[in-house]
Formats: structure tokens, sequence, C-alpha cells
């Protein structure tokens, strides 16, 4: 089974409707917005994490970043970002470097950021890096289950080269 295909069917079995949205080929979250058309605070991406002993994606909107230190301390643990390797080996059906938008359809342990619920819709990953998987934002809840969730993303900060 494919990612996408898997997706579909955690969607289907949960009673969550969606459409999914192709794009031309992209490399990154802000690249895939721009490709889809869509605003980037409305595209989901997830963001692996190594904590002591576990592994967790954090989801958060795409123009923001993961503020470790936050997430550290709402969570009482230190988190540093995954190589890409553990998420090829995590996330195997997906392709190389995409984190799918509901890691909880593989059993990954999530968390998700508040600033997610200020859209009315949003773009979760579909596994690939040419299609997204559309929902309404009042769905998260019920998707995401009962992870837990509170702010813990920042604006991304701009690289200087």
């Amino acid at each position: 089974m494919n990612a996408l295909h898997r997706m579909e069917r955690f969607l289907d079995r949960h009673m969550i409707p969606f459409d999914v949205v192709a794009h031309p080929h992209s490399q990154s979250s802000v690249e895939t917005a721009r490709a889809a058309g869509v605003p980037s605070n409305r595209l989901v991406k997830g963001v692996l994490l190594d904590g002591i002993g576990c592994q967790l994606v954090a989801m958060i909107p795409a123009d923001q970043e993961v503020h470790l230190g936050k997430l550290g301390l709402d969570h009482g643990m230190e988190f540093s970002l995954a190589d890409e390797a553990s998420v090829s080996r995590l996330f195997s059906e997906c392709e190389p470097g995409v984190v799918p938008g509901l890691p909880n359809a593989w059993g990954v342990e999530m968390v998700w950021d508040d600033d997610l619920m200020a859209q009315p819709d949003v773009y979760l990953e579909g596994g690939d890096h040419e299609r997204l998987l559309h929902i309404e934002t009042r769905y998260l809840r019920d998707i995401f289950g009962d992870a837990p969730h509170c702010h813990f993303s920042q604006p991304r900060m701009q690289h200087v080269a």
C-alpha cells in the first residue's frame, strides 16, 4: 500500500471528507505551497523529532518552525531534529524526505501546534512530492485524535547565505 492510499483509508474510516490536490514536483514545504497555489500557513508540515527513548512528529504550519525549547518545556523532555534516514525508515511507504500529513495512520506519536486551528482549511502532505490532502480544519481534532497540542511553533528564521 502506498502512503496516500493509507491516509485515504484512514480518513475514510474516520468519515472525514477530503480532496486530493495534485501539484508540480517540489522539494520543500514552502516550494510545495507555492506549487500548489496555497498559502504556506495552510500547509501542515510534519517534523520528525528525537526525544529520549522516543520519536514523535510535530505538526506545524509550513511557514513556521518548531521551537524545540518550548516544546521540550511543555513535554518535560529535550527534543532534537531527526535525520533523513530516520524519516525514511519510519515512513518507508513515503518518498524520501516526506513526513506524511497523518503520522498517526502509521501509529507514530505526534503533537500538533494550536496555530493550525486558525485556518478554515488545511493541506496535509500526501506522502510524495506531488500531492496534498485538503481537509476542513474543523476535522483536525477528529483525525489527530487525543494527540497533545499546544503552541510551540515560531516564524521561520531567515537564513543568510
